[in-house]
């Protein structure tokens, strides 16, 4: 046993040691960080085109720091190009092209793949169907001959279509048992006109998906399947010799034609104040919180400025809503906002999920940094420090071929000038607390907005009504007005 007097001058030591640890982290936290230095130089990659004589055309990057290859079809079939009553049928049928051909099994195209250590997926989105490979380069011109049969010849057999439409299903529930995907269907709902592709998830709903036939897939596939309705994007270690042999081999043959489409637009809700949209959640622990409204574009000419804006906003660990709803108050476990842009429109939002029993403060917080940034100047300070921490880390997010390719990706998807990334650090840099202040007047609605709350009404609905933030609805799982 020790005796009183060394414990107590033990005690007194280990309190001694806590108080100069304290103290020297109360200094450091005064300290300011020094000014950022300039930018270290960084040259984007040369992007080089050519086109086959069936139309397809060809984009290519070279980076030969590592021998791999991502090849990438991107085809105009998304989710925007679908009927609203086959909500959901570009996702399906981009999931079935991986499961067969007229002469191999999905089994067999997995395995085949498997052995030339090639990752290999297919799949749809809003904006695009894909087929994508990535893979050693030594291998990759059979890796990709063999992902280019999947896509111009599926099987599309009848039973794995039942399988994969059962999967379609059970995955549009899981995401519905959710808060998250009860609040970010409802907010496009609100935000975007009925007839608005974007008004809808790409995935379809639980109707649309149940209605769908093998038919449908196929008749699909044989109409927006087309070379002259696809892109092939090459990233990584190959030549413009190699690039080319590998598209003629794998796409050359490839013969269907496709009506040239018009532009989707998605034109927005027009609304007058703020609407403050609740989903119920019976039993939920936490809720959904959706702040945000629709109308923005890559294309804008204020496009570099939002970009600074929204990091500044929630584009970050260290922005405006993390710090305030998670450091500040410990609602949640991350607070942020992003720009979601798609071809023909897109949509600004801010989202977390919070303690059920934090909702209504945590949406009072939302709700008032948002009208922050719409009407309140950045200090320079502020704005330096956030677009030096996305121009110092964009490098970074290039590094990797698939960084490079889903970059790339983007702009083809937006309609951007594919060399948009040659100065866009240097643009970024040059982004003013001026250039921050008149894209947020010019764009953002503070006292217009759409409010999504998914979560247990039982327990958020008074708090939330009491907060008078807006004029409240009350939605179904299915975006229909309940009261």
């Amino acid at each position: 046993m020790f005796s009183p007097r060394v414990v107590g001058r033990a005690l007194a030591a280990l309190l001694a040691v806590a108080l100069a640890v304290a103290s020297d982290e109360a200094r450091a936290q005064s300290v300011q960080p020094p000014p950022p230095g300039p930018l270290r130089p960084y040259i984007f990659p040369a992007v080089e085109q050519f086109q086959l004589d069936n139309g397809l055309k060809v984009i290519l990057v070279q980076k030969h720091t590592l021998p791999v290859v991502e090849g990438r079809l991107i085809i105009d079939a998304g989710a925007m190009r679908e009927p609203a009553a086959k909500s959901g049928l570009a996702a399906l049928t981009g999931r079935l092209l991986s499961e067969g051909t007229g002469t191999m099994t999905g089994a067999d195209i997995a395995r085949t793949m498997d052995a030339l250590g090639a990752q290999y997926s297919t799949g749809a989105g809003f904006s695009t169907s894909f087929a994508d490979v990535v893979a050693l380069s030594n291998v990759f011109p059979q890796a990709m001959a063999l992902a280019a049969r999947t896509v111009i010849a599926p099987s599309l057999q009848a039973g794995e279509f039942g399988r994969v439409k059962n999967e379609a299903l059970a995955a549009y529930q899981q995401s519905h048992a959710r808060t998250a995907g009860l609040a970010s269907d409802a907010f496009i709902r609100a935000a975007f006109d009925s007839t608005a592709p974007f008004s809808r998830p790409a995935s379809g709903n639980l109707t649309t998906i149940g209605a769908l036939t093998r038919d449908d897939v196929v008749n699909w596939h044989r109409t927006m399947f087309a070379p002259s309705a696809a892109t092939f994007l090459l990233v990584g270690d190959i030549t413009p010799a190699e690039a080319r042999s590998v598209a003629q081999q794998a796409f050359g043959t490839w013969t269907t034609t496709r009506a040239a489409l018009p532009a989707v637009t998605n034109p927005v809700r027009p609304s007058s104040g703020t609407r403050v949209i609740l989903v119920d959640r019976p039993g939920s622990v936490q809720s959904s919180i959706v702040v945000g409204q629709a109308g923005f574009r890559a294309t804008d000419p204020d496009y570099i400025s939002m970009v600074a804006l929204n990091h500044v906003f929630g584009g970050g660990f260290s922005s405006r809503m993390n710090l305030n709803l998670r450091e500040k108050h410990g609602y949640t476990y991350g607070a942020f906002s992003f720009l979601d842009l798609r071809s023909g429109g897109g949509a600004f939002r801010a989202s977390s999920e919070v303690r059920t029993n934090a909702t209504d403060s945590a949406l009072v917080e939302t709700v008032g940094e948002y009208r922050r940034i719409a009407s309140e100047a950045v200090p320079a300070s502020e704005l330096q420090s956030m677009v030096n921490n996305l121009v110092s880390g964009f490098p970074n997010s290039v590094q990797s071929v698939q960084g490079l390719s889903a970059s790339l990706q983007s702009l083809i998807i937006w309609g951007l000038p594919l060399d948009f990334y040659t100065t866009y650090r240097e643009r970024l840099s040059a982004v003013t607390p001026d250039d921050v202040k008149r894209v947020a007047a010019g764009k953002l609605t503070p006292n217009n907005v759409i409010v999504v709350v998914a979560g247990d009404l039982s327990k958020i609905e008074a708090p939330i009504r009491a907060r008078n933030l807006g004029t409240v609805e009350v939605w179904d799982s299915n975006g229909n007005k309940v009261r």
